[in-house]
């Protein structure tokens, strides 16, 4: 091979290397502008007043006082510390820059899992559009979990730490030598197994069936020593799962909601499975098929999604256990269904022939342009209730400053057909007619008013 065919090879690879480099970048400032939009574009709604500082209110709260709403949450109403503490931080920051932190978190949480799924093999960027495609489609109530306040706060912005947790057993797995002797990473993974485990109940309890389930593969399986640092997360993980589940708080919680029949719950359960994780079970059945059919050692890889999928199930399940079982508690499910696919898909992906490769590009490319036209119509839905919300508080504002103290005002409703469900709203309530309902009241009290009174559009009094 003589000099000419080396330089050629080598301009070809540096042309792919670019082509790889942009399409990556392009992908990513796609999704950051567009997820960002969707979070400008949503205003506060339903529980975030109740968390806001009083309208036009002087000051802002000090660190101690947003430290003891929390310590108030957990004696008073869950043990969800971590949670009320993000409410607490976020009530008192300007929206635009919550709006950018909430963006950044949902990219810590989507690299997070694409970081579980690829391991130890190439990157892949099919992989990475795959996981925001998958979550956009299955997720139920995704604008509650990822635009609305309160909702990213529960549950956005407590799996970080959980899916950050995952990562590093997951890591461990073919990364075992890794440097881990120096106390600090102890300390770290102790600390941050604390704040995982008392993040959110279904979240918490599958981690803990994930980090249980490796511990027992790395000893039986890959026959590795666990190191301290390993130990000392699974430790923390375990205390800070106890703060959350016997938090004085939970009890107050349970006997203040109307708990569903345990039969009832269980059907519920099983709807929401096939609803909302079924074509990711199904999935997940196809690639466990298309490994065995190419006689590819896939028995780690194997073991691994099983982990994830077991996982799943129990936190699917474990919600027999609670009052009621939201749509918005499986976003975990979800999370943990994607990583057991995209597992299975970082092993099988190399093994692929060109022309099914070429195939998958293509229907890949297909499904994100219709994820990306769904944003857009998101978009749209959240421009109308912050048009709306706009009016509203303008409505109000005009009437308290003509001494109404007992305002009827618009309940917010979507005019735009074309909706995807996507937006904060959907799932949530606004105000009614009822000024005694829980809402009308907390956006009374936000305005400094007697009563806030929900009506039809375009007939306040």
């Amino acid at each position: 091979m003589d000099a000419g065919d080396l330089g050629e090879r080598k301009v070809n690879r540096m042309n792919r290397l670019l082509t790889r480099r942009t399409a990556w970048i392009a992908t990513v400032s796609v999704l950051a502008l567009s997820f960002l939009a969707m979070n400008v574009l949503t205003p506060y709604i339903a529980d975030d007043y109740g968390n806001l500082p009083p309208f036009l209110s002087e000051g802002t709260m000090s660190s101690g006082n947003i430290i003891n709403t929390a310590l108030q949450s957990y004696q008073n109403w869950g043990g969800r510390f971590a949670a009320s503490l993000f409410t607490a931080i976020f009530a008192c920051l300007p929206a635009f820059l919550f709006d950018v932190l909430n963006t950044l978190a949902y990219f810590a949480v989507t690299a997070l899992i694409y970081g579980i799924c690829k391991g130890n093999h190439s990157h892949s960027l099919i992989l990475y559009i795959a996981i925001h495609i998958m979550l956009w489609m299955c997720v139920p109530d995704y604008g509650q979990v990822m635009f609305w306040m309160c909702g990213s706060a529960n549950y956005l912005w407590t799996n970080i730490p959980i899916l950050g947790m995952i990562y590093l057993y997951r890591k461990y797995s073919y990364s075992h030598e890794m440097t881990v002797q120096h106390p600090f990473w102890g300390i770290f993974t102790f600390l941050l197994g604390i704040v995982a485990g008392c993040g959110i109940e279904n979240s918490s309890a599958g981690m803990i069936v994930i980090l249980t389930s490796y511990l027992v593969y790395y000893h039986f399986y890959l026959k590795i020593k666990i190191r301290l640092p390993i130990l000392c997360g699974y430790v923390g993980s375990l205390i800070g799962f106890g703060f959350l589940v016997f938090a004085p708080g939970n009890q107050e919680r349970l006997q203040a909601s109307e708990s569903l029949s345990l039969l009832f719950k269980f059907f519920v359960i099983n709807y929401y499975w096939v609803t909302f994780v079924g074509i990711l079970c199904i999935l997940l059945l196809v690639l466990f098929y298309e490994s065995r059919h190419k006689r590819i050692c896939y028995k780690k890889s194997g073991l691994q999604a099983g982990i994830f999928t077991v996982s799943a199930v129990f936190s699917a399940y474990c919600m027999l256990a609670a009052p009621t079982s939201p749509e918005r508690t499986w976003f975990i499910v979800c999370i943990y269904m994607v990583c057991a696919n995209g597992i299975i898909f970082a092993h099988l992906k190399s093994e692929l022939a060109g022309n099914i490769k070429k195939g998958m590009i293509l229907f890949t490319a297909g499904l994100f342009f219709i994820t990306f036209v769904s944003m857009l119509d998101t978009m749209i839905s959240s421009y109308e209730i912050t048009v709306q919300t706009k009016e509203r508080e303008h409505y109000i504002l005009e009437q308290k400053a003509q001494g109404n103290m007992d305002i009827i005002t618009p309940v917010i409703t979507h005019k735009y057909p074309l909706r995807s469900h996507h937006d904060a709203l959907t799932g949530l309530s606004d105000i009614q007619t009822d000024p005694s309902f829980w809402i009308n009241q907390v956006l009374a009290d936000y305005y400094g008013v007697h009563s806030i009174t929900g009506s039809a559009p375009n007939t306040q009094a």
